[in-house]
């Protein structure tokens, strides 16, 4: 029983998930009760920005992801369009493809070395605009921007965390690699809560961070190295660029990249908007309601993206009946978990937060229902999005690029207005206008998909019952 659990990825990803909410769950009271709320603000504003950065990986993470489970599964060239992907050779006897993995980790080498020093950029920059708002009103400002500057440098090691953490799962690693990240992740919580108890500030809980973030990427190092040599294939970090391979990934990264920014405005641009106002206490309620919310959709995406690999070698195998069912149970397991987390939480979110004894609270319940209502349709979407974008075509860019520009700017316009109802109010109607039925009919299509069998296939709850065996 315990070895099962132990190499499930899925239970193994949302232990991972429970972990790092956990930085927040568990350090929130000590934070709340520590500082005072204008810090207590720094705080969510550093979580968003740290965020921020992780666009800066561009759409490589996973193009790395698909490239690494193609060559994973035996395929010799990449497809570059959908008519490649569609014309792809029966790959069920072939073996794995060692040359072609090696020449992907030689090549981003080089790709996250400049993704890193793009990270870094952008915080100094952009998140430097974002952050500097909530610092200046507190009565620390010294220490709160070094503590910035520091997650301006985890940030570029976060960066090379994705770099290894793409390729194992790649591999197939998936349960390796968060149980790695949960163990590391389950000592910073240990080491944050002694670094509040014994009275210090925003400043050395950063630095704890930094430490652990540099921990699991030398693990996770280790660990490609290690996979190799227990194939027989020992590898030996080299900085060389394989023109073809890039060529191969370069025109769905690119757009999966842009599409990470209209992405992130998309899902934080109603924040953005909210961290720039002159009311830290509202500032704090909006960000916690968020980042809950947004933790819930973790754990509900975990069941089919923790599997995205096995989804990833029944496309390039060409297995679309046993596809089609192992998406259907795991994207009804994703939706029902989200429908109890958020039902949940409307109903004991802020009962639960009074037991911290402290004067914040959530977002009100018709804030909440909108943005619960919102992240359902986005995760149902997302689940397609996923599915589809394995057949190395991306032709999500505008629609995300068009979206997130629309949410921020209508949200800028109308928070003066309306309040926080109106800006969510402007994301889901937004939303609904395109995302969260696109990605859907495109997946359905490509699959062969009749729209009325896959709702079918939905409410199969037989399928579901030995769901994290598979």
């Amino acid at each position: 029983m315990f070895r099962y659990l132990y190499s499930s990825p899925v239970l193994m990803t949302w232990l991972s998930y429970l972990v790092k909410f956990g930085n927040a769950i568990f350090l929130l009271p000590l934070i709340i009760k520590n500082f005072p709320e204008e810090e207590v603000a720094v705080w969510f504003v550093f979580l968003l920005i740290l965020s921020f950065s992780q666009i800066a990986d561009s759409g490589f993470g996973p193009s790395v992801i698909r490239a690494t489970s193609y060559f994973y599964a035996g395929v010799k060239e990449l497809p570059k369009n959908i008519t490649e992907f569609k014309e792809k050779k029966d790959l069920s006897n072939t073996s794995i493809n060692f040359k072609g993995l090696k020449s992907i980790l030689n090549t981003v080498n080089i790709i996250y070395l400049l993704l890193g020093f793009i990270s870094v950029l952008l915080l100094i920059t952009v998140g430097k605009i974002i952050v500097s708002n909530t610092i200046n009103m507190t009565n620390n400002i010294n220490n709160l921007n070094i503590a910035f500057y520091i997650i301006v440098f985890q940030s570029f090691v976060s960066i090379q965390v994705i770099k290894f953490n793409s390729f194992m799962q790649g591999v197939d690693k998936v349960a390796s690699v968060k149980r790695a990240e949960t163990i590391i992740e389950s000592l910073n919580i240990i080491f944050s809560i002694i670094i509040l108890i014994l009275g210090f500030g925003l400043l050395e809980l950063v630095i704890v961070n930094l430490f652990f973030k540099i921990l699991l990427f030398l693990n996770l190092k280790y660990f490609v190295k290690k996979w190799f040599k227990s194939s027989e294939n020992n590898y030996k970090t080299k900085y060389i660029f394989d023109k073809y391979f890039f060529q191969s990934i370069w025109s769905p990264t690119w757009r999966q990249g842009l599409m990470y920014y209209g992405g992130y405005l998309t899902n934080n641009g109603t924040a953005l908007v909210v961290s720039q106002i002159n009311n830290p206490k509202l500032i704090a309620s909006f960000l916690i309601t968020q980042k809950i919310i947004f933790f819930i959709r973790q754990i509900s995406q975990a069941p089919l993206y923790s599997n995205l690999p096995r989804v990833f070698q029944m496309m390039a195998k060409n297995n679309y009946f046993l596809l089609k069912k192992y998406c259907s149970k795991n994207i009804a397991l994703g939706l029902m978990i989200q429908f109890f987390g958020l039902f949940s939480l409307l109903v004991f979110g802020n009962q639960i937060l009074e037991l911290f004894d402290t004067n914040i609270s959530l977002a009100s319940f018709s804030v909440m229902f909108v943005m619960s209502v919102s992240i359902m349709l986005e995760l149902h979407h997302a689940f397609h999005a996923q599915v589809y974008m394995g057949s190395n075509h991306v032709p999500f860019l505008w629609p995300a690029i068009v979206s997130g520009v629309a949410i921020t700017g209508f949200s800028f316009l109308i928070i003066d207005i309306h309040g926080l109802i109106g800006i969510v109010l402007v994301q889901f109607l937004v939303q609904l206008s395109l995302n969260n039925w696109y990605p859907v009919y495109l997946n359905l299509k490509l699959l062969n998909w009749d729209f009325w069998d896959y709702l079918k296939s939905l409410f199969n709850f037989k399928e579901l019952i030995n769901l994290t065996k598979t």
